[in-house]
């Protein structure tokens, strides 16, 4: 009868063993290496919702401010060209007071009685069509108020939710974004820090613009107004005057000259601008006028005034109702002296049902919207203070990550 050996099968366990724990081991790499995927995922659709939707946010915040300024050069556009009529009318008076004096003095009066018929033709064309220009331009200001509201509407905190889901879901459709439903599955002291973040930033978003009217907003429309025609000396000259609904006041404006020979006689011209003090009253009116001062040397002292030329223009009269700025959208005064604000994206998987934790991740990433003035800014005449405060009438309005570092729940 054959020994039996007492090592035979001992290498059969060992074997097992391995082979079991290898399996384990795969199994938990596996595991490991699905997890941080889909970890990573989830850190990619947070970073990537979250700067989509302040991109967007920005865009339209720029849109906003063009919309805003092209209503202020509309205004403005409206108001020289008033100006510009009353000029043409006053040119046109001077004229005719030359042609009469000319007439006798032969070969000039005949060359004076042309230049008064083109004159004359060219205020009755300008008259004509201001009146359709006019008109087109305050159509054109209602469109650009009611464009803002649509605007408006995109940056509402709903709306960007939608944006960011739809981004998330690009990265993988069990991914949702900023869903309080979802919140039930952090641990706190967590959770509760996430239902602030995402309960205050969508009242405060839905507050960071609003609509205002001249006249309702404590002069914030007409001090913009009359910033924009005093940076411009050309622009002045044309439209500076009173802000008043009644006549210009000679002596205000700036189409302004005179002259004297000394002893004998004087000139002066004058031609203000008046815009009315609300600009939702559209209420453009202008006059010119030539006067002369003759020298009493009886008295030895300058006698009165005479006008020699007149001509005024009114924009309700030429265009038969302009109305003006109704309506614009500005920044709250929190945001006009903070600059930024920030976009919150709360990814979560899994459904919302599931409250034991299991495969569920999570990732906040935060991106800001923040109002900086471009380097070709930096000392340029032409642009803003780098101290001004944040304005929604111009176009500066940037967006970026936030870091890590740099938030605190």
């Amino acid at each position: 009868m054959p020994r039996t050996r007492d090592d035979r099968g001992q290498v059969l366990p060992v074997l097992l063993a391995v082979i079991l724990i290898t399996v384990v081991t795969l199994l938990a790499t596996h595991r490991m290496s699905q997890a941080v995927h889909q970890s990573t995922v989830v850190v990619n659709a947070a970073d990537g919702a979250a700067y989509s939707a302040a991109v967007w946010t920005a865009r339209r915040m720029n849109l906003l401010a063009y919309s805003n300024r092209a209503m202020v050069a509309n205004h403005i556009a409206v108001g020289h060209l008033v100006a510009y009529i009353s000029w043409l009318r006053y040119a046109d008076s001077a004229i005719d007071r030359i042609a009469r004096l000319a007439r006798y003095l032969p070969g000039v009066g005949t060359a004076v009685a042309q230049g008064r018929e083109v004159a004359r033709r060219a205020r009755i064309l300008a008259a004509t069509t201001s009146g359709v220009m006019i008109r087109g331009l305050d159509g054109l200001n209602a469109l650009y108020a009611t464009a803002q509201l649509d605007l408006r509407r995109e940056i509402m905190p709903w709306h960007l939710n939608t944006i960011m889901r739809e981004v998330a879901t690009g990265y993988g459709s069990e991914l949702d974004v900023n869903r309080m439903s979802h919140l039930n599955r952090i641990p706190s002291p967590y959770r509760q820090a996430a239902q602030g973040l995402l309960g205050g930033w969508a009242v405060n978003m839905a507050r960071h613009v609003t609509g205002d009217r001249p006249g309702r907003d404590d002069r914030y429309f007409s001090r913009i107004l009359s910033e924009t025609i005093d940076h411009d000396s050309d622009l002045s000259r044309w439209i500076r005057g009173r802000e008043s609904t009644g006549s210009p006041r000679f002596g205000t404006g700036g189409r302004t000259w005179s002259s004297r020979i000394p002893l004998l006689i004087r000139f002066r011209k004058q031609g203000p601008t008046n815009r009315a003090d609300n600009p939702s009253a559209g209420g453009w009116r202008s006059a010119d006028r030539l006067q002369y001062g003759e020298y009493n040397v009886t008295k030895l002292r300058w006698g009165s005034w005479r006008t020699l030329a007149s001509g005024q223009a009114d924009a309700r009269e030429l265009a038969g109702g302009y109305r003006g700025i109704r309506r614009y959208q500005r920044l709250s005064e929190g945001i006009r002296e903070n600059r930024a604000f920030r976009i919150p994206a709360l990814v979560s998987t899994g459904s919302p049902a599931e409250t034991d934790g299991r495969d569920n991740h999570h990732h906040l990433s935060t991106a800001e919207v923040r109002y900086q003035l471009p380097e070709a800014c930096r000392g340029a005449r032409q642009c803003p203070r780098q101290s001004d405060l944040a304005s929604l009438f111009n176009p500066y309005w940037q967006a970026r990550l936030v870091n890590a570092a740099e938030l605190s729940l």
